[in-house]
């Protein structure tokens, strides 16, 4: 098939298609055969089929600060279990329970939104035994909410509510005097707001003020409804209908109005269907549509601010630095980063390191500082950066980084063919833990030290019949004699020259280099503490990836020093440590004063 056929019939874009070509999943793209397609896809959906389908259910402990909490949406979900009943019941009487102890009136949105109650008297019966203690800082119902919702159905939408401790954070940096207009373009149930609500009137800001410059947004009514309660119940003054919540669709719908301050935590990792992605493509650049969901939120964000306005959001660390995101770095430098904050893993159901960053809008904005965790450092730096990534070294580490790039290096680009080790399908079933008459070693990347392949820590054994393993890279590229291998997952490099021709599993991938290069040379350098560190100030990332490889930065030493460190690397035994003779001898080749040196040796032992 074509590439045109293969993009209508599978939608999937070209940059894609293209990029697997890269990685060898398909041999070219004049003629391309439909099961290659079909196979790639059966094994990244299969890797996220359980999440996406699962019907399990967790707490999201993190979300809240009493964590007293916990125990009673426990009982709350205990009840639901045992009598059957929906989720829009439950809600509905905890609602009712909540408003009733706090002698407000009922609205009747909750009724159109979520029907009607239960008629089930046991049910009624047994939760009214429920003594619910409301906190007006913790967002009960959102909590309650999110421990009803299957995280199949958070996965696909890119639900994942924001922690106390990090919504706090956010809003306590933020002053709210003299700002009009404040919003959460993807509310929720309203976290955000009810800790804004409590930062502006310790602000001295009245009541009437906040509920005329507070605005939310989200698609979800549920959500929408929620997070109106838990403004309703902030004040006793607030009337419920004068709450600035809607159920709308902030990326696709018009408003008119502009705002001062944008905060909030944007769907992450949105699953479009195929009409939504057309409104997108209409709606924002080409470029933009195909990026995380959290890339239009930024820029329609920046559509309704005012121009001095702030956004300040919480994205995953992977907009630092991970190419595809490049547009949307390059659209925000075009603006003033007030300060960019890592904050680590923070949310119960996802692993993602994530960030928060403050942008002003100042449009055409060139020079500017930036708060970088604790450091301050010129915006231009971000410029100045491959794929105008926002990671940034310290100043001993960009000495160190400068000094390579300056030295006459070149790239493993030319003459290298990359490949994946095999993918099984199912290790349980094609791996073996003993040799048999029909069965070879097969190296996987927790085998794989530095420098050298230590053949006798090979552990799995495999019949290599092609025609049933799920993914194999060409044959001759594993059995290739001229060859690096490596681990493709973990934050330390490990790069180690194979010369028997062994398989390797797609936990170790493969370089296959032309006679015109040194191997051993290209070991050394690969598995050295310079290549190390700008593998760490570049990405920043776990996972060892082509386009990173071809990045590294290989000095072109003098022909005898090369000779030198090749024969090192060739004599060094595999260990997951640094060869110092090794690293000495580039330090010297390199200039590293007595200060860059030791820094390097305390950061990598």
């Amino acid at each position: 098939m074509t590439i045109k056929e293969i993009l209508k019939k599978y939608n999937i874009s070209d940059a894609t298609l293209r990029n697997w070509k890269k990685l060898n999943y398909i041999d070219n793209l004049t003629d391309i055969d439909p099961t290659d397609i079909d196979n790639i896809l059966k094994q990244k959906t299969g890797i996220r089929r359980n999440k996406r389908t699962s019907v399990n259910c967790i707490i999201p402990t993190s979300y809240i600060n009493d964590k007293n909490i916990i125990p009673i949406i426990e009982k709350i979900i205990a009840i639901k279990n045992k009598y059957h009943i929906s989720n829009n019941e439950i809600l509905i009487e905890t609602i009712l329970k909540i408003l009733t102890i706090k002698k407000l009136a009922i609205p009747n949105d909750i009724y159109d939104i979520l029907g009607k109650r239960s008629t089930n008297i046991n049910f009624t019966h047994d939760f009214n035994k429920i003594k619910i203690k409301y906190k007006e800082n913790n967002d009960f119902l959102g909590c309650l909410y999110m421990s009803l919702i299957s995280i199949g159905k958070k996965d696909i939408n890119g639900i994942y509510y924001t922690p106390f401790k990090v919504v706090n954070q956010i809003v306590e940096s933020i002053s709210f005097k003299n700002q009009k207009g404040i919003v959460d373009p993807g509310c929720g149930s309203g976290n955000f707001l009810i800790q804004t609500f409590k930062k502006m009137r310790t602000e001295g800001i009245s009541t009437n003020h906040i509920i005329k410059n507070l605005y939310g947004f989200d698609i979800d009514n549920i959500a929408v409804l929620l997070s109106k309660i838990n403004i309703y119940i902030l004040d006793s003054k607030i009337k419920f209908h004068d709450i600035k919540v809607f159920n709308a669709d902030f990326l696709n719908d018009d408003f008119d109005i502009k705002f001062d301050i944008v905060i909030g935590n944007p769907p992450w990792g949105k699953k479009y269907t195929n009409q939504e992605k057309n409104t997108i493509k209409e709606k924002y650049d080409l470029s933009f549509s195909k990026l995380d969901s959290f890339s239009q939120f930024i820029i329609r964000s920046f559509t309704y601010l005012n121009d001095g306005g702030s956004l300040s959001f919480v994205l995953p660390s992977s907009v630092l630095n991970i190419a595809v995101h490049e547009n949307i770095r390059k659209f925000l430098l075009h603006n003033t980063i007030e300060y960019i904050k890592k904050i680590g893993r923070e949310f119960d159901e996802i692993v993602t390191d994530v960030i928060i960053i403050k942008v002003t809008k100042t449009p055409g904005a060139i020079h500017h500082m930036c708060l970088y965790d604790n450091q301050l450092i010129e915006q231009q730096k971000f410029r100045d950066n491959r794929y105008s990534n926002f990671l940034i070294s310290d100043d001993i580490s960009y000495s160190i980084i400068d000094k390579i790039k300056k030295h006459n290096c070149f790239h493993l680009v030319n003459d290298v063919t990359y490949a994946l080790g095999v993918v099984t399908g199912d290790n349980k079933t094609y791996l073996l833990d003993s040799k048999t008459n029909n069965s070879e070693p097969i190296i996987s990347g927790k085998e794989i030290d530095k420098y050298n392949m230590d053949y006798s820590k090979i552990t799995k054994y495999i019949k290599f019949e092609k025609e049933k393993l799920q993914q194999v890279a060409k044959e001759e590229l594993y059995r290739y004699k001229n060859k690096i291998i490596y681990k493709f997952i973990g934050k330390k490099l490990y790069f180690a020259v194979e010369t028997k021709g062994t398989l390797t599993l797609n936990s170790a991938n493969l370089l296959c280099l032309s006679d015109n290069y040194d191997i051993y040379y290209i070991s050394a350098i690969l598995n050295s503490r310079i290549t190390q560190l700008y593998f760490e100030d570049t990405y920043n990332t776990h996972k060892v990836l082509k386009n990173h490889i071809q990045s590294f930065y290989i000095p072109d030493f003098d022909q005898k020093l090369k000779c030198k460190l090749s024969n090192l690397s060739k004599n060094t035994n595999p260990s997951p440590k640094y060869n110092e003779e090794i690293e000495n001898l580039i330090y010297q080749a390199l200039k590293l004063n007595n200060n860059e040196i030791e820094y390097l040796k305390n950061r990598f032992q």
